[in-house]
């Protein structure tokens, strides 16, 4: 994280180390072989200003100092990677902090060379390191961020989103001054490799990622009364990740109060926004960048309350990292290095890990207590951004809640075959339900997407072939069932022109105002989506279920409800 001229002072008390470096002078050359290597061991500061005997000695000119080289050290480290350089004022001079990550991409070389830490000393890698780097590579597994995207090419990437991030003041000289093509600028930072796109470029540059992977949807929600099933505001967010977390700011902000804030000596009155935007924005930028994208139930979620924010991600604390560093600093550790490098190059992420530092400044300055981070790697991280006390026990209790209700978002097929599924049936008997003719396409675009999204499970796991095969919900599919009820419970009916739950619908039809169950559409007025009330025509005595609503149709582009 971003260290104080205090915690500095501390540093340079204790003198080199390992993860310690100091140096009299700030230069491309002196600099890039000990940044190169504390990326090949466990990250590490370099204080530039400083001599051997941490004599401060100073930077002069240091803005300018610190823009010519980070570009000339972005373009000469390899992989592409990403590190941040404050300016520190000490004893009214300027010294330069460049913190460096563990990298997720060994082995790095600077111009070439490969550098690693031996105690307090940088030397260049011999050929036995360098092969032992490769081979612990070779062995790890892939992150999901470095995957080829499935079916994703040019024609799928968003050209606003190219643009924005193509355009950025931050990025290397070598990606503006290739002429090779789009697809060789995103494979210098990492975004594609051998002629394909990789899942962080679906992530940052996709027109519509979740496509390929339901779990890049964000719900975000607004309520009067959590213990309630309304809710004032419900939208759903897909898109490039910029546009999805700028969306997501004015969310937040259109559904909180703002506070009247009137300037010294001024009669004149300003209106500014009761979570400040800095933290706000860097709560959800957090979220993006360190969330676990790899499963189909992990996710975003963003839920405003009277009293309280609370922004949820998949995925726990990085390995070696609690709540207590968290919100005292320590060296970076990032789970998605490629996707957090396109946020950085866009001016969302201004300084490495300086999120926690800049949201607890934030919240103390605009006089709301003090943020709360809450983590359970079974779950994922919690932040509550709250105007009132909230206990320990409540906060805990909510995380839960927030965690258990969090769903995958899933493709109308599978969601058709979720709200169908009662007690386990064939695959034969699903088709029947469903009313599908091709054996195949219920296979492959319903079953099988169902079973990989972990929503069914088979009778007879140990004989998945077996003509006895059968299905039935697993215990998330019954929750995402449940919560799917929850999200359906009212539509709109063509035949009385209004919104109704499926209760009234009921008791419509059997009055005979409701003639048909297939007289419905989306609540939303500007989604035309097609509904249907199912069970609504079938005697009581006969029904399985309830009557409830399911969409027959695709969604637009934007309705909130797309996915259900």
């Amino acid at each position: 994280m971003s260290k104080s001229s205090v915690e500095i002072q501390q540093l340079l008390s204790l003198g080199e180390h390992q993860t310690r470096e100091f140096k009299s002078r700030a230069e491309a050359k002196i600099c890039g072989p000990d940044i190169c290597a504390f990326l090949n061991a466990e990250g590490g500061y370099l204080i530039c200003g400083i001599d051997d005997k941490g004599n401060v000695l100073g930077i002069s000119s240091a803005e300018k100092v610190v823009a010519q080289l980070e570009t000339t050290l972005k373009s000469q480290i390899q992989p592409p990677v990403l590190f941040s350089i404050d300016v520190i004022e000490l004893e009214e001079k300027s010294v330069l902090v460049i913190e460096a990550p563990k990298g997720k991409d060994i082995p790095y070389a600077f111009s070439n060379d490969i550098y690693i830490r031996a105690g307090e000393q940088t030397r260049k890698a011999d050929i036995e390191t360098i092969r032992d780097m490769v081979l612990r590579k070779q062995v790890e597994p892939e992150r999901w961020e470095r995957r080829f995207s499935a079916e994703l090419d040019e024609d799928d990437l968003s050209a606003s989103a190219c643009k924005k991030l193509l355009g950025a003041a931050r990025l290397p000289l070598e990606v503006k001054q290739s002429e090779q093509g789009l697809l060789h600028q995103l494979q210098l930072l990492s975004l594609a490799k051998y002629g394909r796109l990789t899942n962080a470029a679906d992530v940052l540059l996709a027109k519509d990622p979740s496509r390929r992977h339901p779990q890049t949807r964000v719900r975000a929600v607004c309520y009067n009364n959590k213990a309630e099933n309304t809710y004032r505001d419900l939208k759903h967010f897909e898109g490039p990740i910029v546009e999805v977390i700028e969306r997501l700011i004015d969310f937040i902000h259109r559904n909180t109060p703002s506070r009247a804030r009137f300037a010294n000596n001024s009669s004149q009155r300003e209106d500014i926004p009761l979570y400040p935007a800095e933290a706000v924005r860097e709560a959800l930028v957090n979220a993006f960048a360190h969330r676990d994208y790899s499963s189909f139930s992990g996710g975003v979620k963003v839920e405003v309350g009277p009293n309280q924010v609370e922004i949820w991600n998949s995925g726990g604390l990085p390995q070696g990292i609690d709540v207590a560093k968290l919100e005292q600093g320590h060296i970076s550790v990032l789970r998605n290095p490629d996707i957090a490098h396109g946020l950085y190059l866009q001016g969302y992420m201004e300084k490495l890990g300086r999120g926690s530092v800049v949201i607890q400044q934030a919240c103390r300055k605009a006089g709301l207590l003090a943020p709360k981070w809450h983590s359970d790697p079974a779950f994922g991280v919690t932040l509550t951004l709250s105007t009132q006390e909230v206990t320990q026990e409540v906060t805990q209790e909510v995380t839960q809640e927030v965690t258990q209700e969090v769903i995958p978002e899933i493709t109308l097929e599978v969601g058709r075959l979720i709200d169908s599924l009662t007690g386990e049936l064939s695959r034969a008997e699903l088709q029947e339900v469903l009313q599908l003719r091709d054996p195949e396409h219920i296979r492959s675009r319903y079953i099988n997407a169902a079973l990989a999204a972990g929503l069914i499970e088979q009778t007879q796991p140990d004989k998945p072939n077996s003509s006895k095969q059968k299905y039935r919900l697993s215990p998330m599919g019954m929750r995402v069932k449940r919560a799917r009820n929850i999200s359906l419970a009212q539509a709109f009916s063509l035949e009385l022109n209004m919104d109704v739950t499926a209760a009234r619908a009921d008791e419509l039809y059997q009055a005979g105002r409701i003639k048909s169950k297939s007289a419905f559409k989306c609540p939303e007025p500007t989604c035309n989506a097609q509904a249907t009330c199912v069970n609504l025509d079938k005697p009581k005595a006969e029904r399985r279920q309830d009557p409830y609503f399911r969409f027959v149709s695709e969604h637009s582009r934007d309705c909130p409800l797309k996915g259900h």
